[in-house]
């Protein structure tokens, strides 16, 4: 299960690395060109690599997986 602030992170990139591949089709003379270019995009984009570094960060900075923050106040644990 991933964070829900991950998860609207990623919707938000995914949008925006659409429209850079269909921008990325317009411009490349070849078909193999652009199929290289979108896979390395999507590999470094995807979810086997930036989504876990992502999903890592958000909780390092004090996000639990339900959103909660993990202290209850002026820096006190919960």
């Amino acid at each position: 299960m991933v964070n829900p602030l991950t998860e609207a992170i990623m919707r938000l990139l995914m949008t925006r690395m659409s429209r850079i591949l269909d921008a990325a089709a317009v411009g490349m003379p070849t078909s193999h060109q652009h199929q290289a270019y979108r896979k390395i995009v999507l590999d470094e984009f995807g979810n086997q690599s930036f989504l876990p570094e992502l999903e890592a960060l958000v909780q390092q900075h004090g996000q639990d997986r339900n959103g909660q923050a993990k202290t209850a106040g002026k820096g006190v644990p919960r």
